[in-house]
């Protein structure tokens, strides 16, 4: 049996990219392609194999995102309508949104506003469909096994729990 490690943060299901930009009517809200320090962050604490609060993660990752209360996460690809249903940031402009379905894009939220959003290529922290994560959130390595050529495959990845 071999073992894989990716650097996957997981729940359940979707993740859109986002950056900074608030949460009101009519607001651009550009994507950033990518956040090394917080994919840093999260590869740390797989191949570690630790627990950790996602807040403590954020914050050790020296990412400039600033104080946030949710984390979203959407599967690519997505629209700017699908985007602002789910958030209600009705009528703002979304730019940078990937449209491969190869990408998770991570929005972090402060009372209401886009503090940042990114494209994730490596599918890290993936928050289940209509929830948020919070600082308080927990998260912590699992894998599972898959077949594979030459046999079963052991992945890991990160899950977050206690969300929203």
């Amino acid at each position: 049996m071999s073992v894989a490690l990716l650097a996957v943060v997981v729940t359940a299901a979707s993740a859109p990219v986002v950056a900074c930009g608030s949460l009101s009517s009519g607001d651009q809200i550009t994507v950033q392609d990518g956040n090394p320090a917080l994919t840093a962050a999260f590869n740390r604490l797989l191949a570690e194999r630790g627990t950790a609060r996602l807040g403590d993660v954020v914050a050790s990752s020296g990412a400039e995102i600033g104080p946030w209360d949710r984390m979203y996460s959407f599967s690519s690809p997505n629209t700017s309508d699908e985007l602002n249903r789910a958030l209600g940031t009705d009528g703002a402009k979304w730019t940078g949104l990937h449209t491969h379905s190869d990408s998770t894009t991570q929005v972090f939220v402060r009372d209401g506003k886009v503090v940042l959003a990114y494209d994730d290529s490596e599918r890290g922290p993936i928050v289940e469909r209509r929830s948020y994560a919070t600082p308080d959130s927990t998260v912590s390595p699992t894998s599972m096994v898959t077949k594979g050529i030459g046999g079963d495959q052991t992945i890991w990845y990160l899950e977050i729990q206690g969300f929203s």
